[in-house]
């Protein structure tokens, strides 16, 4: 998501919010606080300046020759303050369509299965027990089920993938939500668009709402931007406390984060399962390193050992076994994993095909009629992959997620 615009969008609120403020405080005669309401709102018009590269100076003296006249105890009418918003229109009223519109467009087709990923049993054991749990029609009050499932971990190692398996494999309606698009240029927009997306995802049960990176959302509010934030974030909260609340309809919310540790507890709690996804083991490694090589139609050169760059102390009968053994010993991610193996087989089409560059030259029907040479992957074209690609975590970061897992987690 684009911060620099959810930053810019919150202080657009808060300049307004500042404003209604010291005109509500004028109407009342409370000069004091209508001075400072208007100090707060210049504060933000300033911030506003900065990040869009641009001055209000007309804007400016107007705040503050209304400030100077109020702590002077001069009279001053609300004509005084004006209309302006900080060099931005007037937020109109946007039609209810609108919204349906924009919450449509968060619906993504997906046709990932279970078999699809490699290794997290475990975690995929646990989510369709749960899917099964929260569907079943009739069963007794004291059988816990919920429909709110929050997955974290290390970037790339699989959440987006494993949601997209959910729905798929109850071929349900999928809301891919990344949070930059719910958060609108004008605030107030984000509360309704949320009340839409779970209005249409009732709508259209059996539905999987996908909220991606949902820290962005529900950071701590210790942050200056919170008194805004709280409202987004109260609405979502209503909107997952009233998911279970409809028996007729079945929506499924899976949560996102990669920081789960910037997580607002209120957030949290409204989470009941809280699923690590861990880095991947020997057996999940193998797994991805044969769905991106041998189930694609690669095949290896070489003896099994000779693709084992490292001691690991492992026995490897096979090449893909070796290569995984080498990714755990890295502690790679699985899409680390996946990078590996693509940049293997890159080697060997670069290797296999030293004129692949100069195709390109010759038009694009030269490109669709290229014969492309396909050989076996080769050891030396491993080593290159791993000298390309690095691990995308520290250890210091793995041991975060332990400990936050620890604290937090409701295991898999």
């Amino acid at each position: 998501m684009d911060l620099g615009q959810y930053k810019e969008d919150i202080l657009q609120e808060q300049y307004e919010e500042y404003l209604k403020k010291g005109k509500s405080h004028l109407d009342q005669e409370n000069h004091e606080k209508a001075a400072k309401a208007f100090s707060q709102s210049l504060d933000r018009l300033e911030e506003l300046e900065t990040i869009r590269e641009t001055t209000y100076p007309d804007r400016k003296e107007q705040l503050e020759s209304s400030i100077s006249k109020l702590k002077s105890g001069e009279s001053l009418s609300e004509e005084d303050i004006g209309e302006d918003h900080g060099g931005e229109a007037e937020d109109a009223e946007q039609p209810e369509s609108d919204f349906r519109e924009q919450v449509e467009s968060f619906i993504s087709q997906t046709e990932v299965t279970w078999d699809d990923i490699g290794g997290l049993d475990e975690v995929k054991g646990e989510l369709k027990r749960t899917i099964t749990l929260g569907g079943i029609d009739d069963k007794p009050d004291a059988v816990a089920a919920t429909d709110r499932v929050l997955l974290f971990g290390p970037p790339g190692t699989g959440k987006t993938l494993l949601a997209s398996a959910v729905a798929g494999s109850l071929d349900a309606t999928f809301f891919d939500v990344k949070l930059g698009g719910l958060l609108s240029k004008y605030f107030g927009e984000t509360s309704k668009q949320i009340t839409a997306l779970f209005d249409l995802a009732e709508e259209m049960s059996p539905s999987i709402v996908f909220l991606d990176e949902i820290d962005a959302l529900t950071q701590s509010r210790e942050s200056d931007l919170d008194e805004t934030s709280r409202r987004v974030l109260n609405t979502l909260l209503s909107e997952l406390d009233g998911i279970d609340k409809n028996d007729d309809s079945f929506v499924m919310v899976l949560g996102s984060t990669n920081t789960p540790w910037d997580l607002d507890q209120a957030i949290r709690r409204r989470f009941p399962r809280r699923v690590l996804i861990p880095l991947p083991d020997v057996g999940a490694a193998e797994e991805i390193v044969a769905i991106n090589t041998v189930e694609g139609g690669i095949t290896f050169e070489g003896e099994p050992s000779a693709f084992q760059l490292s001691d690991t102390g492992r026995r490897v009968d096979t090449p893909v076994e070796a290569i995984a053994s080498e990714c755990i010993h890295r502690d790679f991610t699985g899409s680390d994993v996946e990078a590996v193996c693509r940049a293997a087989v890159n080697a060997m089409i670069n290797r296999s095909n030293t004129g692949l560059a100069s195709v390109a030259d010759r038009g694009f029907d030269a490109v669709r009629e290229y014969d492309l040479s396909v050989d076996a992957v080769r050891p030396q074209d491993v080593r290159e992959a791993f000298e390309r690609t690095s691990a995308s975590l520290s250890e210091e970061s793995v041991r975060r997620f332990d400990e936050w897992d620890r604290e937090f987690g409701s295991g898999a």
